[in-house]
């Protein structure tokens, strides 16, 4: 037996992540500015700044004014929610949004950030993620690659005591100025390089955007017909809206492209697995 060691837990448990810096800036300026002035004026500001997807990322601050506009729990959704709400919204079709009418995504992080029970606002935000993007994505995709590959992964950082230990730690050792996991990285410092320990943080994602510019025409095929136009999931006009202002460069759609393509592939896999079966059946 392979046994592979993984580093999974880590970010969650010791703060590595880019978006706890900006969530602790954000819960600075809330802690100073009332909730009335951060909805009306901050609101106001965001709703009519434009989105600008093209632009340097310090001109983005569509997303930035509108985070903050809102109390902590629902801007923390935004800040994690690979599409936003009204968004996504607007590509169900109207038979799902009816369905769906009352079902609001944001209310897991509230109560779990009220479950937390503490006024640590990096650590109501360590704790969604830790019973939500640590157990249904990051784990859940390390467990079904490992064991396609007939590996045995280990998560040293999820050690019950380590965890306990880590989350109990105060904000100042684990967020230091731009520095993420600070005390983990000062603890390593005898045993892993400097350019490695302190690199800036590099993720596993690549950049689809140019590829989705220059197979519109194949997307249009997967997301407009076959199962995806039977599924009855979608609004094709909405669908088609993306794909066409992805291609022309008036915005960045690749992630939710992306997401649809994938869902697209799990209508086709369960389509062939229920075939055979259908005819057995017969």
């Amino acid at each position: 037996m392979t046994v592979a060691i993984s580093g999974d837990g880590g970010d969650e448990v010791f703060a590595g992540y880019r978006r706890y810096r900006w969530h602790q800036m954000a819960e600075a300026v809330r802690a100073y500015v009332p909730a009335p002035l951060r909805r009306g004026v901050l609101g106001q500001l965001a709703a009519a700044y434009p989105k600008m997807d093209w632009a340097p990322r310090w001109l983005r601050a569509k997303h930035t004014l509108t985070e903050i506009s809102l109390d902590s729990a629902l801007g923390y959704y935004r800040t994690v929610a690979k599409v936003h709400h009204d968004q996504r919204r607007g590509m169900f079709s109207a038979t799902l949004r009816a369905q769906l009418d009352g079902h609001d995504p944001a209310a897991r992080i509230v109560d779990l950030m009220q479950t937390c029970d503490t006024e640590d606002t990096l650590l109501q935000a360590q704790f969604v993620d830790i019973n939500t993007y640590l157990v249904g994505d990051i784990l859940t995709k390390v467990d079904r690659t490992s064991m396609a590959h007939s590996l045995e992964v280990r998560a040293p950082f999820l050690d019950y005591r380590l965890v306990e230990w880590g989350m109990a730690l105060p904000a100042s050792m684990k967020l230091r100025g731009q520095e993420g996991k600070y005390l983990l990285k000062r603890a390593l410092e005898p045993m892993v390089p400097a350019e490695i320990l302190y690199r800036r943080k590099q993720g596993f994602a690549m950049s689809l955007s140019g590829l989705f510019r220059s197979e519109a025409g194949r997307l249009r095929g997967r997301l407009l017909g076959g199962k995806m136009a039977d599924s009855g999931v979608f609004d094709p006009a909405a669908i088609n809206r993306l794909i066409t202002q992805h291609e022309q460069g008036r915005s960045d759609h690749a992630t939710p492209l992306w997401l649809l393509l994938a869902f697209e592939g799990f209508l086709e896999a369960e389509s062939a697995i229920q075939a055979p079966i259908a005819r057995a059946a017969e």
